[in-house]
């Protein structure tokens, strides 16, 4: 496993290109793709790799249990800032194509994820209305119980993507140049109020971590200019100390990890940039690693013993994948913008 693990933290620095003088935007849209598309391959290794790791082996079970835990909070960072620069550039039509084709899509891509997981393995398994409640998602009435293990993950930014859609439309009423702020406000507020209350109710904080790795995106996004003109002027500092607490988070407190991770990203985006049409591909097919992990070890489990054809039987079952839901997703979209286009006619 740590060979996997070498290998995934070699991906980043192949990709790495220094950054041009003219080039002005950090962090930009295939930037910001590429790097999904590592996080995707992290989340992959982390998914796959708690099944392997012993008990005595210590840096093998650090490994597996939080590599996954940081990439998905960063792919929460990425997904907030990605989303508040569209929304600068479009203003409120944003919304419609955020609401009505990016989360319609992604609910209607995880249920089909979810019916094809119960045929093909737990058909029969679960009472009527308990096999509708995991289906479609709604396991937030069934005591957090799931048809697909890793399908959380929707649920959760497709809740974030509505509020942010509120909160940023309502602010977006106000007379007053600062709208971006307050909602960046209000929505980071809502994520410190949540950290501080699964906290004090002893309530875990898997979904506080990805709440407030979304707010940090919003703040970065809304922030974009002063933070950049700070962390470019202090930049040896920001790099030693979001290192430090990269590797203090990562052994004591992930959710730490989480936030130095998108600071040592920031940082580092100063002087380099990250393109190359493998991660950049990887990125546009993301969803299906999420939601694919699950349905794959499933049928994998029954077939493979051993950890090295595990994960690379595995993975590559896991991409193919992908790629095919891909393909759905852009048949899904084309459909949802056409049914679109005839309702718009019809009203005028």
């Amino acid at each position: 496993m740590m060979i996997f693990f070498v290998l995934l933290l070699a991906i980043p620095c192949l990709t790495i290109k220094k950054r041009k003088a003219q080039e002005t935007d950090i962090l930009d849209y295939k930037s910001c793709l590429c790097l999904k598309g590592v996080l995707c391959l992290f989340v992959m290794f982390h998914n796959l790799g708690l099944d392997y790791y012993t008990e005595n082996e210590p840096i093998r079970e650090l490994i597996a249990e939080h590599c996954g835990g940081v990439a998905v909070g960063l792919f929460f960072f990425l997904s907030a800032y990605g989303i508040v620069k569209a929304y600068q550039q479009k203003g409120n039509k944003f919304f419609v194509k955020l609401i009505f084709v990016n989360i319609l899509k992604l609910y209607l891509v995880s249920v089909l994820i979810n019916i094809l997981i119960y045929f093909v393995y737990f058909q029969g398994a679960f009472s009527n209305s308990d096999t509708l409640l995991r289906i479609f998602n709604l396991d937030i009435f069934n005591n957090f119980n799931r048809m697909n293990r890793h399908g959380w993950y929707i649920p959760t930014i497709i809740i974030l993507y509505l509020l942010f859609s509120l909160i940023y439309y309502l602010c977006s009423k106000l007379k007053t140049d600062k709208r971006f702020i307050i909602a960046a406000i209000i929505l980071s507020l809502i994520a410190i109020s949540s950290r501080l209350l699964t906290t004090f109710l002893d309530m875990g904080g898997t979904y506080t971590r990805e709440i407030t790795a979304f707010a940090t995106g919003l703040i970065y996004a809304t922030f974009y200019k002063q933070i950049n003109e700070f962390v470019n002027k202090y930049f040896w500092y920001s790099l030693s100390i979001s290192f430090v607490c990269l590797i203090v988070g990562f052994c004591f407190y992930e959710p730490l990890a989480t936030h130095a991770s998108a600071l040592f990203i920031i940082t580092v985006a100063q002087k380099i940039t990250w393109q190359h049409p493998v991660t950049f591909f990887l990125g546009k097919i993301c969803l299906g690693v999420y939601l694919f992990l699950y349905f794959s070890t499933l049928i994998m489990q029954q077939f493979l013993y051993s950890p090295c054809w595990w994960f690379l039987l595995n993975a590559s079952f896991i991409l193919l994948l992908s790629i095919l839901l891909y393909g759905v997703q852009l048949i899904i979209e084309k459909c949802i913008k056409f049914i679109a286009n005839k309702c718009s006619k019809k009203s005028e």
